[in-house]
């Protein structure tokens, strides 16, 4: 996002700018200049992450990390499996739903 402001002669601090995650559509003047800037998904997150309250943010976050922390719950597993923990165990111990946990076993 800063490489295209930047190639657009536009300061991010600039007062005249305000950076608006796509659906904040209705919130920018009907009467102001608007010029979409491409965002990857993680400068989009970024951007809806400061427009949303604290408490938002803080909960999104949370689920970023769930996201990141079970993203690979197969692979840690397969691991466990293997390292000997019995499957009930890993159950007790993930909370995961034990016929998910023998859906890899089989």
């Amino acid at each position: 996002m800063h490489g295209w402001l930047q190639a657009h002669n536009v300061s991010a601090s600039s007062e005249q700018v305000r950076i608006l995650p796509a659906e904040a559509e209705s919130l920018i003047p009907a009467d102001a200049e608007r010029l979409p800037v491409p965002l990857s998904e993680e400068e989009a997150l970024k951007v809806q992450q400061e427009c949303a309250p604290q408490a938002v943010t803080d909960m999104e976050s949370e689920l970023l990390d769930f996201r990141e922390t079970t993203q690979d719950w197969e692979a840690l597993v397969h691991r466990a499996l293997t390292a000997g923990i019995a499957p009930q165990r890993i159950a007790q111990l993930t909370g995961l739903d034990p016929q998910e946990i023998g859906r890899l076993t089989a």
